[in-house]
């Protein structure tokens, strides 16, 4: 699901950027620095949007566990190790 809601933000971002200078010229500058930080907004969700794929993704497949053939699975022990 946020998959397509980081494409969706990220096609809107695109689309106000490359519009962005034709508002500049045509509708003056308060509109486009608002369309800017309108613009500004959808890839902060764009960014939001991927963490949060990513963190559901590592939950549902985390990764396999370090070591190698000879020793076998290795452990993350703090203790033994100090």
């Amino acid at each position: 699901m946020f998959k397509i809601f980081r494409i969706i933000c990220c096609v809107i971002c695109a689309a106000l950027l490359a519009a962005i200078v034709f508002i500049f010229i045509y509708a003056g500058w308060q509109w486009g620095v608002l369309t800017l930080i309108i613009a500004a907004a959808f890839f902060g969700l764009t960014v939001l949007f991927k963490n949060l794929q990513e963190k559901e993704e590592q939950k549902l497949n985390p990764p396999p566990p370090v070591g190698d053939f000879i020793t076998g699975r290795v452990e993350n022990n703090e203790s033994e190790e100090e």
